[in-house]
């Protein structure tokens, strides 16, 4: 096979075409880019000394933490430490109703915006606190607290969650 003039012409018209393409590309293209530098630190240093003398000219908060009764079983002190009104139930692992009770009173207290505390008395902790503070309580039990830690309402048994939520409530 033999290569022809009229070959010769088109392999060199294409060759020159893609170095044109190239050169193009490389230099033309590239440099109409814009060069994206990191835009140089702005300090505000008067903002950050208002904010430093607002800081100091403002008075300090005293601690708020609300008090909570230190004889009640922990998880329902840190419920009653971000909410005033706290749902409770007793409730033992694996004794059946049990877990049924759980989700009333956690429905209860969803539908009243109010806390939870689940309280497992298998845990020996919180059997002593429950024995103390409930005396003659049942597993599953539902009682509303109210924060530092007054027993509002207590059912011994099981409780469904609209009943609960309306207990819940009407000691907010």
């Amino acid at each position: 096979m033999q290569i022809t003039a009229k070959t010769k012409l088109y392999g060199g018209i294409g060759l020159g075409l893609v170095l044109v393409v190239l050169v193009l590309k490389m230099f033309v293209l590239k440099s109409s880019a814009p060069v994206t530098a990191p835009p140089p630190p702005v300090h505000h240093t008067a903002l950050r000394h208002a904010a430093t003398t607002r800081a100091l000219t403002r008075p300090k908060r005293a601690d708020t933490a609300p008090l909570v009764d230190p004889s009640l079983p922990a998880p329902l002190r840190v419920a009653l430490r971000r909410h005033a009104v706290v749902v409770g139930v007793l409730y033992a692992p694996g004794v059946p109703g049990d877990g049924q009770a759980v989700l009333s009173a956690l429905l209860g207290a969803a539908v009243a915006h109010v806390g939870f505390a689940a309280l497992n008395v298998r845990n020996e902790a919180i059997a002593k606190a429950v024995a103390a503070k409930l005396p003659g309580s049942t597993d599953p039990s539902v009682f509303v607290i109210r924060r530092p830690g007054d027993i509002k309402f207590l059912v011994n048994g099981y409780l469904d969650g609209a009943a609960i939520a309306q207990a819940a409530k009407n000691f907010k």
